[in-house]
């Protein structure tokens, strides 16, 4: 096959795989005579795949609900809060995503938990992920209204369930009027095995203290962290913390 044809050919696949501007390019440098066609090739390949990564994060992002972006680039690495930069760098990298494994954030307030929590999902939305962010009393209030209808409450449960990545802040800052429909939920999250963010104020440990109902604690808490990595924040409130210029 001639170079000529080849390139007809990846040409006509492009415009298949819906990058037509890649194939007007090259089908320019071809009618112009280039030397270096290949070039031409690689140069046209990396912007459409540029341009699909960037849609892709575009539609992520707008469908995660996550509002204005974060990223984990503009750490605020102040020496008090103690921070494991490498093990945040490796949770960055969104292998527990990969494997199927949840994350569970916690801290005193103002230490960073949303922020973080934030900047993993965009980074989850950069890589192309269905994200979905949410805070805890949002969900509880959202799932209880479809209570009386099964159908629409399976069906919304499945919604957040299929995200490969659930985000879910302020856990659990509120008072479930029906902890069994909220433990149903975490049960139907393990089953999917998609990967769970969770931001909370105090260890996993002590759930208990927050729940009325103590086996209700110990029965998300388990569902949440028998495959799960941890993250501890540390540190004074960074919304009033002023560093010490020296």
């Amino acid at each position: 096959m001639r170079t000529d044809e080849k390139m007809t050919k990846i040409c006509d696949s492009l415009k298949v795989l819906g990058c037509g501007n890649a194939s007007e390019k090259i089908q320019d440098a071809i009618a112009n005579g280039l030397d270096d066609p290949l070039s031409v090739v690689c140069l046209a390949l990396g912007t459409a795949a540029v341009n699909v990564k960037n849609a892709k994060y575009d539609k992520c992002l707008r469908i995660s609900k996550l509002g204005d972006p974060v990223f984990l680039s503009d750490l605020l690495n102040y020496k008090v809060r103690q921070l494991d930069l490498e093990y945040i760098q490796r949770l960055g990298d969104l292998h527990f995503v990969r494997e199927g494994k949840n994350l569970v954030i916690w801290g005193a307030p103002g230490t960073g938990k949303t922020w973080m929590g934030q900047a993993i999902a965009t980074k989850a939305c950069q890589e192309g992920i269905r994200t979905r962010w949410i805070t805890y009393p949002v969900l509880c209030r959202e799932l209880l209204r479809l209570k009386a209808d099964s159908k629409k409450l399976e069906s919304r449960i499945r919604y957040y369930c299929n995200f490969g990545l659930l985000c879910i802040d302020e856990f659990p800052n509120y008072e479930d009027e029906d902890k069994f429909l909220m433990q149903e939920f975490f049960n139907q999250a393990k089953i999917t095995g998609h990967s769970i963010v969770v931001c909370a104020q105090c260890s996993p440990e002590n759930w208990d203290a927050l729940f009325e109902v103590k086996s209700f604690a110990q029965s998300i808490r388990g569902r949440l962290l028998e495959k799960a990595y941890r993250l501890e924040l540390k540190g004074p409130d960074l919304r009033i913390y002023v560093p010490d210029k020296d």
